[in-house]
């Protein structure tokens, strides 16, 4: 199955995945919160994986910085969920058409772990980054992510962009270190504290004692 996204039927599905997505999000998680800068221009986003939301947060960090984004994913997954390739996914094996995306200027992302893997220590890198960006002559972008309960009734998912590096950069480096300075920052918050320098980007699901708090005030006012 082929779906064009200049049709207008590919459009309409466009528009339905992407508020699924979307609705994911809000429905799954207690919220999405940032830290860091997203450059403009095109480049070649490189994040962990450890998570279901994992390609939900590499969307939405696309849509927060309004930039057109294609995922690479492998062929079984894009084969069986077609309609992913509306949201911006891209079997991984065509490369030519990733490149042809980036110098239109848009973003291509990867995960370059090559797999998910156990919330830990980022693993052993594949050079697919590295290599999209040194073809295309973009940077690359460490973004190192977690999702986890904490002390609310639903996972917390944290985005902490690094600063782009060039094609030949340490990516390996850099976003080991930033996930493990991610890991220790949550490690020292309050659970049920916002991480220092980190900012609500979505909103999601709270807590049911959050949902009930305002109906306990309002007995109590009477």
């Amino acid at each position: 199955m082929t779906l064009d996204p200049r049709r207008p039927f590919a459009r309409l599905l466009r528009a339905l995945v992407e508020a699924m997505l979307l609705g994911s999000l809000k429905g799954g998680l207690r919220g999405v919160y940032l830290r860091g800068e997203v450059p403009g221009g095109p480049l070649v986003l490189a994040m962990n994986h450890h998570s279901f939301y994992d390609g939900h947060l590499v969307w939405f960090l696309a849509r927060w910085a309004r930039r057109p984004a294609s995922l690479l994913v492998a062929e079984e997954n894009l084969r069986a969920f077609p309609v992913l390739a509306l949201a911006g996914a891209l079997e991984a094996r065509r490369v030519r058409e990733a490149l042809r995306r980036l110098q239109r200027g848009e973003w291509a992302a990867v995960f370059p772990e090559g797999a998910m893997r156990y919330p830990g220590p980022l693993g052993p890198l594949r050079p697919g980054a590295a290599w999209l960006s040194a073809r295309a002559k973009v940077p690359l972008l460490p973004v190192a992510c977690r999702v986890v309960l904490r002390g609310f009734e639903h996972p917390e998912a944290f985005l902490w962009v690094g600063e782009p590096l060039p094609p030949e950069g340490d990516l390996e480096g850099t976003l080991g270190g930033l996930l493990a300075r991610l890991d220790a920052l949550l490690a020292r918050t309050h659970p049920r504290e916002v991480p220092e320098g980190f900012r609500e980007a979505l909103r999601g699901r709270r807590s049911l004692e959050e949902r009930v708090r305002p109906l306990v005030e309002a007995v109590r006012r009477l």
